[in-house]
């Protein structure tokens, strides 16, 4: 099964090398020492940064607050900022920090566009240092990790996403499922379909794709049973050339509202169909088109992973991670859709209301949305 991005493949190939700084979330270039890896000696794009979590986010390196207890963490970050993927874990890393958990300071470096072939030095030089308290990685880095955490017991180790494999010990594996915001979604669409054919442009049959897909299909036909649905891989988790030609090939095929999960809207605005995001609000990339989006925050499992610290840090005892991945829904918080935007008047409010009503149901748990994994087919 293919990993999340990080392994050479498009999505991790964004230009990135200039390491523009993001200053949403505060991030400058830190230029720590111990974190010039031999790879940046030959040209690597790996880039490392420090996001200082003080008052007010400035882009600044500071002190902690005389006295407070500090929590360092570390990010093996598969692509960048200009990754939805991405840019929600370090952003939820940065609003779990605002909130002080346990009264700590919380300090985050992190490293970007480290490949699978490199994340094993990455992970091994943040432990090496005996600075960082948990190393967080937001791809498929299970077998590094593996071969990392035993000579460090004391660090806790996180891998996230499909590609991974539950590890025990210091080693934890969560997960983003965002079958509930895709089902909300489908009911979505296949309200407002005139063709009663809705799709999906996929990235890889990755159970964490899988489900988005599968729940996406779920709810347009709880609407309809005849509406058909459309699924297209493009094997890359990032490829705006492929994206597109799979747009217009299903827009060819009758649909006329896709689900867009390697984000890339310009097959949408070419046929003018209706497209959903993936990931984050995007809005913005093509307002035009763009209905709503599926949202995920890392907020939940961020502070579980806090939280895993914590106990062990007041017990003693060692870390004893779960052998298999932890996960949160809508109701405990983190996942949702977008607002409509630029669309919020060509939505009807009957539809609206619908999409409320299972949004509502979702939450209180009255409504219960499968977790399906197995690979979607078209109709």
């Amino acid at each position: 099964m293919p990993q999340k991005p990080g392994s050479g493949d498009a999505r991790a190939g964004h230009d990135e090398k200039t390491g523009r700084s993001c200053p949403e979330i505060g991030l400058v270039s830190a230029g720590m020492a111990a974190l010039t890896f031999a790879q940046q000696a030959r040209g690597s794009s790996m880039k490392p940064f420090r996001l200082m979590m003080a008052a007010g986010f400035a882009a600044v390196l500071s002190l902690s607050a005389a006295g407070a207890e500090e929590l360092h963490i570390a990010g093996v970050v598969s692509g960048g900022v200009e990754s939805a993927w991405d840019r929600a874990f370090m952003e939820s890393v940065k609003r779990v920090a605002a909130s002080k958990p346990y009264g700590l300071d919380v300090t985050f470096d992190f490293t970007e566009n480290v490949q699978y072939d490199q994340a094993e030095q990455v992970y091994r030089t943040y432990a090496e240092s005996g600075k960082y308290d948990i190393i967080f990685g937001d791809g498929g880095y299970a077998d590094a990790v593996e071969q990392v955490m035993g000579d460090y017991p004391d660090t806790l180790f996180v891998v996230s996403g499909s590609g991974n494999k539950p590890l025990g010990k210091n080693g934890y594996l969560v997960y983003l499922h965002l079958h509930e915001p895709a089902y909300l979604l489908g009911l979505l669409a296949g309200s407002m379909s005139k063709s009663k054919v809705v799709g999906v442009i996929g990235t890889f049959p990755a159970d964490d794709a899988n489900d988005q897909i599968n729940a996406f299909f779920r709810g347009a036909k709880s609407v309809d049973p005849a509406i058909k649905g459309k699924v297209t891989f493009i094997q890359s988790w990032y490829d705006p050339p492929k994206s597109t030609a799979a747009t217009v090939a299903q827009a060819a095929a009758g649909a006329d509202f896709i689900y867009q999960l390697a984000p890339a809207f310009e097959g949408c605005v070419q046929k003018k169909i209706g497209c959903f995001g993936n990931f984050a609000d995007m809005s913005d990339s093509a307002p035009e088109v763009i209905v709503t989006s599926s949202t995920a925050e890392w907020d939940p499992l961020v502070k579980y992973v806090i939280d895993q610290w914590k106990a062990k840090k007041d017990t003693g005892k060692p870390y004893d991670a779960p052998l298999e991945p932890v996960w949160f829904g809508m109701a405990t918080g983190g996942l949702d859709i977008a607002p409509y935007h630029a669309w919020d008047d060509k939505v009807p409010a009957d539809v609206k209301k619908k999409v409320a009503d299972a949004r509502a149901a979702i939450l209180d748990g009255s409504l219960k949305v499968p977790l399906e994994t197995g690979e979607p087919k078209s109709d």
